[in-house]
Parts: structure tokens; sequence; C-alpha cells
């Protein structure tokens, strides 16, 4: 009989245990709703319960709503002063905020708590109500980055390395604040949404300085691990009932947040398949290369391919300027310790792509070259068109800048007027899209890039 008060001791924490491990299964899926409903009912039929428990189960709750919110990025682009109270990233803030005031009353009453007789079961629920503090205040830093880069939307230029050091400070700040195994789909979730990001906004940084082994390893890491974030949600099926009776399965929805993330990632992309074209192009045949482009949103090659036949354009060619670039070595991936001496003059100027030839226009380069030079101060605005006519071969030049280092140019044969909407509207269009500003406007739901 001596045995019996410590079974009835120990009994109760695997229960507890597994409803806790059922519930951030389901948070880590983005069953956010289920999850809810989950604690909620469990809430309802554990009312003789300790009080520990029920404060647990009701932040719990409350975490799944916010989770939701958060995921779904409903508490972007609102601004202050609106019709509503609060702007709705001081909405995700407060909501955040209160849970953490919940959690740490859980905290505080396992530190408080009388002698009882499942000891063990209120030390767990106030170690993972601490841990779960931390997680909160991780949200609403990352809830701050995500403003931040929404707001980006409606820049020239975005500096993705700035971005990159706050989520490293960010990832390395909280990478073992919520390391319980109870907690271990949130804090997979967490590294790996934090990681992902990071690559994307690497990957950036890395193309506008033309950086192909380091842009391509980046981009593989971040759709390797998106891939396998996805395969959480597309084993799920949701049950629906019909009114009339019956029901039916679909597959779960992705949170907003995971379609963004897929969304900047097919723009990086596209952006890596045009910017080392010529490198890609030496692993397969052109049939191949072409149908592979054709496939990438946008399709910068087609794009231009097609505007070159449709208004009769000698060449268009981005042009990489390279000067005070130590590492420079030229198309594609070159080894760490090989030796190339510095380019020189025109070589200094290397066309990235040049349609649709393949080849630079020699003729041409030395004016493209001079107009880089001559008329810096306008193309430094990143969205003006500059237009040139040189009589001597009956030429006309337009130029547009998507980047610093890079330069967009069109070449006509004969003159062409300055003000043909046509070509700026095409340079326009392909300069904004290389540019990849747009993508970061779309994190707020219903926004169009």
């Amino acid at each position: 009989m001596a045995d019996v008060p410590r079974e009835e001791e120990l009994r109760p924490v695997p229960r507890e245990r597994a409803i806790l491990e059922s519930f951030f299964t389901q948070l880590g899926m983005f069953s956010f709703d289920r999850a809810k409903d989950y604690v909620e009912k469990e809430k309802d039929n554990s009312k003789s319960a300790g009080a520990i428990w029920a404060a647990l189960l009701a932040a719990l709750a409350h975490l799944a709503a916010a989770e939701k919110a958060y995921h779904n990025m409903t508490f972007l682009g609102q601004k202050l002063g609106g019709q509503s109270f609060f702007s709705r990233k001081d909405s995700i803030r407060t909501i955040y905020t209160s849970l953490y005031n919940e959690l740490k009353k859980v905290v505080t009453m396992g530190r408080h708590t009388q002698p009882c007789s499942a000891p063990y079961l209120e030390d767990l629920l106030s170690h993972l109500a601490e841990q779960l503090c931390h997680f909160t205040h991780a949200r609403m830093e990352m809830a701050d980055l995500y403003e931040k880069m929404h707001l980006l939307g409606t820049q020239k230029n975005i500096n993705s390395d700035e971005l990159v050091t706050t989520l490293e400070e960010v990832l390395q700040k909280y990478s073992s604040r919520f390391h319980h195994p109870i907690l271990g789909r949130v804090e997979g979730g967490f590294q790996t949404e934090v990681d992902v990001v990071t690559q994307l906004l690497r990957c950036q940084a890395q193309l506008s300085e033309w950086h192909f082994l380091p842009a391509l390893l980046s981009l593989h890491g971040a759709s390797s691990k998106l891939t396998a974030w996805g395969q959480l949600f597309q084993r799920q099926k949701e049950t629906r009932k019909h009114l009339f009776g019956g029901q039916s399965q679909k597959a779960v929805q992705p949170p907003h947040l995971y379609v963004w993330l897929q969304r900047l990632q097919a723009a990086l992309l596209a952006k890596f398949s045009f910017y080392f074209h010529e490198a890609l192009s030496r692993q397969t045949a052109p049939a191949d290369m072409r149908a592979l482009t054709a496939r990438t949103v946008p399709d910068y090659h087609g794009k231009i391919c097609s505007f070159i036949r449709k208004h009769d354009a000698n060449n268009v060619s981005l042009v990489f300027d390279n000067r005070g670039s130590e590492s420079f070595q030229g198309h594609g991936y070159h080894h760490p310790h090989s030796y190339r001496e510095a380019p020189k003059g025109v070589e200094q100027f290397p066309a990235v792509v040049s349609l649709p030839s393949g080849e630079r226009p020699l003729t041409h380069w030395p004016n493209v070259i001079m107009m880089m030079g001559d008329r810096a101060s306008e193309l430094n605005t990143l969205d003006k068109v500059v237009h040139f006519y040189d009589d001597k071969v009956q030429s006309t030049y337009y130029l547009t800048r998507p980047e610093p280092h890079f330069t967009l140019v069109v070449i006509f044969d004969g003159r062409k007027s300055e003000k043909d909407s046509n070509i700026t509207a095409f340079l326009q269009e392909i300069s904004g899209s290389l540019r990849n500003s747009k993508p970061f406007s779309t994190l707020k739901p219903g926004s169009k890039g």
C-alpha cells in the first residue's frame, strides 16, 4: 500500500504532458484553430484541476490565436490615426505582451505554490511558461522586423545586409531560450523561419554584388528548408461539414508568411537565373535553358528576347561595374585560391547578359561606358531612363540603373525618340523588377506586387 500515494503522485503528469505535446504539435503544423479549440476544450474538462494547469491552458489558447495573427501577417500596414484605435503592429505587440503577462503569472504560481501531490507537474508547467515568455519576446522582435521590411517595399534600394545582421542577432539571442523537448516544434519552426528569411535576404545582397557561389548556396539552403517546412501542412487534410449533411476534405492552406517566403524565393531564383545566365547556359543545351528560364517568374531572358524582336533593337545588355571590387573574377564560379589579374579599362565593365547574340557589342561599348560615367548622377537615382543619340555611329542608347553596380542598356540602330514610351516603360519594368523591392510590399495580405 505504501506505493499507492506514489502512483497517484505520478499518474497525472503523463496525461498533462501528452496534452501539451499534442497542442504544440498542432501549433507547429499551422493548425492554429484546432490547437486553440483543443486546449479550450481541455480547460473546460479540467475545471477540478489545479489553478496553475488552468492558467497555462488559458494562456496556450491565447498563444494559438497570437500565432495565427502572426503567421497570417494581419498586423502589417495599418497607419496610425486610422479607423482602428491601435495600429496593427501595436495590436500584435499588445497580444504578445498580454500573453507574456499571463505566462509570467504561471511562472509565479509555480514558484509560490504550496506543496501538493504533483510538484513535478507544477515545476514543469512553470518551466515551460518561463521559456514561452522568451518566445513571446522573440515573436515581437520578428514582428517589428517584418513591419520594417514591409515599409521597404516603397524604397528604390534595399540594404539587405542590415536586415541579415538584425536576423542573426535575433537568432543568437533566442536560439537556446525555449529548448524544452515539449517546445521542440515551436523552437524548430522559429529556427526554420529565421533561417529561411536570413538566407533569402543574404542571397539578395550577394546577387547585388554578382557573387555566384554564395548566392547559389543561400538560395539552395532557403529552398530546401522551405520545402521541408511546407511538408508539415501539405500532408494534413481539413474536414469540412456541409450544411445539408456529408463532409469533404481539403488540403490545409499555408499561412500568408509561408506563401510570401515562397514568392520571395521565386523572385530571387528568377533574378539569379538572369544574372548568371551565361554560367548556367554552359551546363545545358540552349533549348533546355530556354525551357528552364521560361518557368521563372518573371522570365527576364524571355521578356528581353521578345522586346528585341518586337521593337527591332540592336542589343540589350546588363552591365556590371566592378570598379573597387577586389574579388571580381568574371562569370560564374572561380576557385577561391585561383589568381586573376585585376581587370582594367573596358574590362571593368563586363556584360552580365548581352542579347540577342550573347556577345557584347564591342563597337558600342566605349559609348556605353562613357555615358555611365557622364550621366552617373542621373543613373544613380535608380528610376531615371537616360537617352543619348550618337551621330557618328547612327545609334540611339537608353540606359537605366536597377541597382548600384548594374546598368541596363538598350541600343537601337538609327535615331529613336527620347520620349518613346514603349522603350522607357520596358526599361522601368525590368529595372524595377530586378531591384526586387516589390515583394516586400506584398508582406501585407492582399497587397499587389
